[in-house]
């Protein structure tokens, strides 16, 4: 399972977003389109942390950083160092 299906898994499993996994799509808000509230945002960041191995710091969190799907994959993906190019021999 690839980072963005682990992430709509557990927007739906675990935060309970209502909205059908085939049917997310990375610009939608996570407040207006899933109507998640602060401690959605607190569930998603543990799953988050546990689903990828990865430690999301406080300031990456605050502020509406992760206003979108697509910001939580983008943050996954950086943290995990699943955007880093590969070292070549």
């Amino acid at each position: 399972m690839n980072a963005l299906q682990t992430i709509k898994r557990i927007l739906h499993s675990e935060v309970l977003v209502e909205v059908p996994i085939d049917q997310m799509r990375l610009d939608d808000s996570l407040r207006e389109s899933y109507g998640m509230d602060s401690l959605g945002f607190v569930e998603l960041r543990v799953q988050c942390e546990e689903a990828f191995g990865i430690t999301i710091p406080d300031e990456a969190v605050a502020a509406g950083r992760l206003a979108t799907l697509g910001d939580v994959l983008a943050l996954v993906e950086r943290l995990s160092g699943a955007d880093r190019p590969q070292a070549t021999a």
